[in-house]
C-alpha cells in the first residue's frame, strides 16, 4: 500500500494517493518551528499535496529501503524535484501507520533548513 501511494504521487495522481488514506489521517512534517507541522484530515492533506505539486511539479521519490512490521512501515527515500529551473535532490525518511487497509498516520523527516539554505543560495527562495 505504501509503495502504491508513492507510485501515485510520483505520477502526480493525488486522488489515487488519497484513496489509500483514512479520512482522519494525521501527517507530520518539518515546519518553520522545531515542533514541525501537523496536518489533520484527508482534505488538509489534499491541500498540502496540491500546494506541493504547484511548487514542485515534477517531484519524484525513489525508495531505497522499505521495512514493514505489522501496521508500521518505514521508508528511506531520495526525493528529486525541480524548483524554478534548478534540480534539487534530498534524502528523506517517512514512517507510516496502516489500519484497516488505510494509512492513518505519516511522519516525514528531511532537512528543511538545508533545503531552504540551498534555495536561498540559488536565488529561488
Amino acid at each position: 500500500m505504501v509503495r502504491a501511494v508513492l507510485k501515485a504521487l510520483n505520477r502526480g495522481d493525488i486522488d489515487a494517493a488519497l484513496a489509500y488514506c483514512a479520512d482522519d489521517i494525521v501527517l507530520w512534517a518539518p515546519g518553520p518551528t522545531p515542533d514541525g507541522t501537523e496536518l489533520r484530515g484527508k482534505e488538509a492533506l489534499r491541500a498540502f499535496l496540491e500546494a506541493s505539486e504547484a511548487v514542485w511539479p515534477d517531484s519524484w521519490a525513489a525508495v531505497r529501503t522499505l521495512v514493514a512490521d505489522g501496521d508500521e512501515v518505514a521508508v528511506e527515500l531520495v526525493a528529486t524535484a525541480t524548483h524554478g529551473t534548478e534540480r534539487v535532490t534530498q534524502p528523506m525518511a517517512a514512517f507510516f501507520t496502516v489500519r484497516d487497509g488505510l494509512i492513518v498516520r505519516q511522519a516525514c523527516y528531511f532537512d528543511l533548513a538545508g533545503l531552504f539554505a540551498l534555495l536561498r543560495e540559488r536565488g529561488l527562495a
